[in-house]
């Protein structure tokens, strides 16, 4: 009996020495990219981004390098670099609502891994604890270097996704060629709306073909691929203000420049004699909500009332946002909203064709204070009476 307990208890040990085991480097503090926002220098361009962590067994290799508060070199494994620069990465992106995921790639390994590639985190709305759970979650595995299992696996997680999306790669770039095919498949399938950038790790291997490395050139293709983004070495980003020009130029950009103001559009409204389009109230939302609100349902009864009493008029429904979000999520809200609103009024018996729906986004706001009480007025449905 206590022979087999002891052949277990080896077992399991051995297991768990095959899935490896990650230290955690002391954090390099992070460069704050928030003021930038807040001042408006600099608004957000990207709305999504999937981090891809190389875990195939190259990636246990040792690895030498000078962290900022030791004056000896420290000695690590090329995974807990890796792990150290996707943190930084993690710590250095600003304050910005974004949908977000992490994958990693390596080959097969019986009894303790039988796929490619894995979702550690997301798709989901991101928080930085949440991420770096899954960064440090993330062991070494099979020997193979399936870069193109998590590229394909990526463009589905991105595919259903609204705005523009970032892929960031990790890795040391051997012994994966596939991955370029795999980026150049996800191009096609998510065209303007992707870009890829990658992080070259560690020594890289020198060869006649490729005189100056192997993951060099695999890397370049694949972000050349993607049509935009940027090949980095991971030396680049290893301190605060390394990470934070690659941070920034993946997530934020210069503001678009002001529209040049239109002549206003003003439609009268023609109503009957005694009939008053001011009678027609607006409704307002909670905070990234388009559901109707109890207490606005015996506005839309009225107004729908006041439609059936003068059936020679048609309504406009106005979507509206606060100023929080991207204009491009504020103008998907804002035509969620006047949507919602549209549908209460046919449920209610007016005719579709008598009703039509803008959204406007943040574009007009009644009040222009950055306070609940002045957003709570600019989250709304206007109703605009027309023949």
């Amino acid at each position: 009996m206590k022979r087999k307990f002891y052949v277990l208890v080896a077992t399991v040990l051995g297991l768990a020495m095959l899935g490896g085991c990650a230290t955690v480097i002391k954090p390099v503090p992070a460069q704050d990219l928030n003021p930038k926002v807040k001042s408006g220098a600099l608004v957000q361009k990207t709305n999504n981004f999937e981090v891809i962590l190389d875990t195939s067994a190259s990636m246990d290799e040792p690895y030498t390098w000078k962290h900022f508060e030791y004056t000896s070199p420290m000695q690590t494994t090329k995974l807990e670099y890796e792990q150290h620069l996707a943190r930084l990465f993690n710590d250095t992106i600003p304050n910005l609502k974004l949908t977000a995921g992490l994958r990693d790639f390596a080959g097969q390994r019986w009894l303790t891994r039988n796929y490619d590639t894995k979702l550690w985190y997301g798709m989901a709305p991101y928080t930085k604890d949440e991420m770096q759970k899954a960064i440090y979650a993330v062991n070494t595995q099979g020997v193979e270097s399936p870069l193109d299992s998590a590229l394909d696996a990526a463009t589905m997680d991105l595919k259903p996704l609204a705005g523009k999306s970032a892929v960031i790669i990790f890795t040391d770039g051997l012994d994966m060629p596939k991955a370029v095919a795999s980026a150049q498949a996800m191009k096609a399938a998510l065209k303007d709306n992707v870009c890829i950038y990658a992080v070259l790790i560690g020594q890289d291997r020198m060869t006649v073909e490729e005189p100056k490395g192997e993951g060099l050139a695999l890397l370049s293709k694949v972000v050349t691929a993607g049509q935009c983004g940027a090949l980095v070495n991971a030396k680049d980003v290893e301190t605060a203000s390394g990470m934070a020009v690659f941070v920034e130029r993946i997530f934020l950009g210069p503001p678009p420049p002001p529209a040049p103001a239109a002549a206003p559009v003003v439609v009268p409204p023609v109503v009957p004699a005694g009939a008053e389009p001011e009678k027609l109230e607006a409704i307002y939302f909670d905070f990234d909500k388009y559901v109707i609100k109890p207490e606005s349902k015996d506005a839309l009864q009225k107004n729908a009332q006041w439609l059936q009493d003068n059936k020679g008029n048609k309504v406009r429904i106005e979507g509206n946002c606060d100023e929080r979000g991207t204009n491009e999520y504020n103008m998907a809200l804002g035509q969620r909203r006047a949507d919602a609103a549209a549908k209460y009024l046919t449920d209610l018996g007016i005719a579709k064709d008598r009703v039509s729906t803008v959204s406007y986004g943040e574009e007009k706001p009644l009040c222009k204070e950055a306070n609940e009480a002045c957003w709570s007025k600019n989250r709304r449905d206007d109703f605009v009476v027309a023949k």
